[in-house]
C-alpha cells in the first residue's frame, strides 16, 4: 500500500493510527489540502431523486 500524499510504500508493521497515510505529517497536509480547497469533490455528481 502507498501513502497517498507522499507515495512512499507503507509496510504492514507501520503504526496503524495514520493509515491510510504513512504519518501524522502527511494526514495533515492531506486535511489542509481540503480546507484550502485544493481537494474537491466534483459538482458534476448528482443525486438522483425518484
Amino acid at each position: 500500500m502507498k501513502c497517498p500524499s507522499c507515495k512512499e510504500e507503507i509496510s504492514e508493521s507501520t503504526d496503524k493510527k495514520f493509515r491510510p497515510f504513512c504519518s501524522e505529517r502527511c494526514r495533515s497536509l492531506d486535511l489542509s489540502d481540503w480546507f484550502n480547497e485544493r481537494n474537491v469533490i466534483s459538482s458534476n455528481l448528482s443525486h438522483s431523486e425518484d
